[in-house]
């Protein structure tokens, strides 16, 4: 009997901890993002690279009597933060959540909103629903491995290395720990091409972008304050991921927000608050690259030397540098299409 007493006072001593723990949590704050406000009622949600769980970034906009979320982070623990600290900001629940396209990082977090009303492209549906179950089977077996092989690299990595693998052990962990509870939670309301979102006070545009980054990418644009919620149709200081979109497409879309004049500040999904320069640079990066193979193509080089080609001297410093072998092995494979 005094055993048993000794372990339920042992656990309600843990109960008192984590119900306290989470009373004094800060409404306005997340170790796993930063908020930054870049109008009225209009604010960026950016991923916290040192070990944080959101993975991509994610806006939130007061729409005046509703509250809107663009891309509500890959893992539930940053989600439930990203619903609590929207609520803060605009006095209201989040009832509108809107996917920018079907990575996994950008469309779990839907789970913690129910029943928003969850807004996509008809395709970025589609492909949900087909893809997410294979997703988490994946994960489910081999992430733990892949976490493990990251902090196995950290223990002799440079610096410059480290700031890149906290990412990677972040995105691995948030799996493992994320993975059990998460179910796929598919849009309820899809569209083509575009749609507007009227609120009492501000209303935003929804225009659905072809094959750019994916064959369906939906942007979040806010004309009246000059913001842009890209999703990853824009990657900031980091290398893209090329392989589910068409290289041409994608500039033209960049092309288009570079000449928009009412645009000055652009969301990307992964990385810094943006502006145009940074559009052009992710430009100018697809055409670099693109030109790298077609170059190493008319010197008759094979196919496997061309996987080894060195970053370009302008994107050495850029994150996600894993991505370029992978970039390289799709525009090999683009360029034979053509």
């Amino acid at each position: 009997m005094f055993n048993l007493m000794r372990i339920a006072i042992f656990f309600s001593a843990i109960i008192f901890i984590i119900i306290l723990n989470l009373s004094f949590k800060p409404t306005g704050t997340s170790k796993h993002f930063t908020i930054q406000q870049l109008a009225p009622g209009v604010w960026a949600a950016i991923n916290n690279d040192n070990y944080g769980h959101a993975i991509c970034n994610a806006g939130i906009v007061d729409l005046g009597d509703k509250t809107l979320v663009y891309d509500p982070f890959m893992n539930l623990d940053a989600a439930i933060d990203l619903k609590r600290i929207a609520k803060k900001l605009t006095n209201k629940e989040a009832t509108i959540i809107i996917n920018s396209h079907y990575h996994n990082d950008h469309i779990r977090g839907n789970q913690v909103f129910v029943p928003a009303s969850i807004i996509s492209s008809n395709y970025t549906r589609g492909k949900i629903m087909e893809s997410e179950p294979k997703e988490l089977a994946w994960e489910k077996t081999n992430a733990p491995t892949f976490a493990a092989r990251e902090k196995d690299k950290l223990k002799n990595a440079s610096p410059k290395e480290k700031e890149e693998i906290t990412l990677w052990i972040g995105y691995y962990e948030a799996m493992v720990i994320n993975g059990p509870n998460t179910k796929t939670t598919l849009p309820t309301l899809t569209f083509n091409d575009s749609l507007w979102i009227h609120g009492s006070n501000k209303s935003v545009l929804l225009v659905e972008y072809k094959n750019g980054h994916t064959k369906s990418d939906v942007v979040l644009k806010i004309p009246k304050d000059g913001v842009v919620f890209m999703g990853d149709l824009l990657f900031t200081n980091r290398h893209p991921y090329l392989g589910h979109g068409i290289p041409a497409k994608w500039i033209n879309h960049l092309d288009e927000m570079i000449a928009d004049d009412n645009l000055k500040q652009y969301l990307p999904g992964h990385g810094g608050v943006s502006n145009k320069a940074d559009v052009k640079a992710m430009r100018h990066y697809i055409v670099d690259v693109q030109q790298l193979v077609t170059d190493s193509y008319k010197r008759n080089q094979p196919d496997s030397l061309i996987k080894k080609s060195a970053i370009p001297a302008a994107y050495t410093d850029w994150k996600f540098g894993r991505f370029f072998p992978s970039n390289l092995n799709f525009l090999i494979k683009h360029l034979k299409r053509e």
